[in-house]
């Protein structure tokens, strides 16, 4: 018989759950955030990057730079919720794992910034002067696609938290009849 400071799992659990959740939920935002562009700029008549200097790299490295923000915010969310999920198992109190529902809203506005911010700054490297970082986030942050990339980031994380939370202390595979 093994201890719990061990760290005994459930056989039907994969060790690898939250993690590869967040997999799961970088391709689901990027897909969203690329259709979120496409309806917009049908809706609209308008390009994702206006100016016409920008260059074919600053829209694709502003979304790779709100992709990984959040990608990086779900990594922390797992981390700890799998550091709550083994401190209740060796004291075995029970699941008080808690994840914060409030919190996506406060990663769907930093990822919103980032997405303003890395377009600004691509931009500025790919026509080379400073002063267009000013021009170009302003203009980026009343936009339509910068606003969707924040309210996607926020749906994401909370749909990513209200999964990993749902499957409890054990979302394990399907069983045959005969396993049960």
């Amino acid at each position: 018989m093994s201890s719990p400071s061990q760290g005994t799992r459930d056989p039907g659990r994969p060790a690898s759950f939250p993690y590869v959740l967040i997999a799961f939920a970088g391709v689901l935002y990027f897909a969203l955030v690329v259709c979120a562009f496409g309806f917009v700029s049908l809706l609209t008549d308008t390009d994702v990057v206006t100016q016409a200097d920008a260059g074919p790299l600053v829209g694709p490295f502003a979304t790779v730079s709100a992709v990984v923000t959040v990608l990086l915010y779900l990594l922390g969310i797992a981390r700890r919720f799998e550091r709550e999920q083994r401190i209740a198992l060796e004291s075995r109190s029970g699941d008080p794992a808690r994840l914060p529902l409030g919190r996506a809203i406060l990663i769907g506005f930093i990822t919103f910034i980032v997405y303003v911010l890395a377009g600004a700054l691509a931009y500025s490297v790919a026509t080379a002067q400073l002063f267009t970082i000013v021009m170009f986030a302003a203009g980026s942050a009343m936009s339509w696609y910068a606003v969707s990339v924040g309210v996607l980031a926020a749906g994401i994380t909370a749909l990513y938290m209200l999964v990993l939370a749902s499957g409890g202390e054990h979302p394990a595979r399907p069983l045959w009849p005969w396993e049960r």
